[in-house]
């Protein structure tokens, strides 16, 4: 069984279809045909429901140049043509910049998708899998892996990962 696919009875806890222009999300609105498909992945996040209706995909997975819905919706022009824009809006997060985005699945994984940490801030992301410090590398925000403690690098600005972090 390929790694995205989920029971719809246990897995997919939430699936939408919806057909008619008016309960269409406006983003979607000029792809009438196209149903607007939801479901919450195995982590219970946001996803992508394939058209088989079995495959949730982590939202990361549309457009990546990979075929990973057996029908191929995941990599078709009518999401990918003008990304963001083209992507359902429910699974990208809008930078404050206006400029930049990343997928929802993208948000609070340490890696600043924004530019501004705003994808990786305390109001985006409470709770810190690694150690929160202000960071000496702008890239790693404020939130850095516990892989990265006492390796001999600094990467706190007070040198509490080399010291405190644990």
């Amino acid at each position: 069984m390929p790694a995205h696919r989920v029971h719809p009875q246990r897995q997919v806890t939430e699936v939408s279809s919806l057909s008619s222009a008016k309960e269409m999300p406006s983003d979607l609105k000029h792809k009438k045909d196209l149903p607007y498909r939801r479901c919450k992945t195995a982590s219970q996040q946001l996803g992508f429901l394939c058209e088989d209706l079995t495959t949730c995909l982590p939202p990361s997975l549309l457009c990546n140049g990979k075929l990973d819905c057996s029908h191929g919706e995941d990599e078709s022009a009518i999401y990918c043509g003008q990304m963001p824009s083209s992507l359902p809006q429910n699974l990208i997060f809008k930078c404050p910049n206006q400029k930049t985005w990343t997928y929802v699945d993208k948000v609070c994984d340490t890696r600043n998708d924004c530019g501004d940490c705003s994808d990786e801030s305390v109001l985006q992301c409470p709770k810190c899998s690694g150690w929160r410090c202000d960071t000496v590398f702008f890239a790693d925000c404020d939130c850095i892996p516990r892989t990265r403690c006492k390796n001999g690098i600094q990467d706190c600005a007070d040198w509490s990962d080399e010291n405190l972090c644990e």
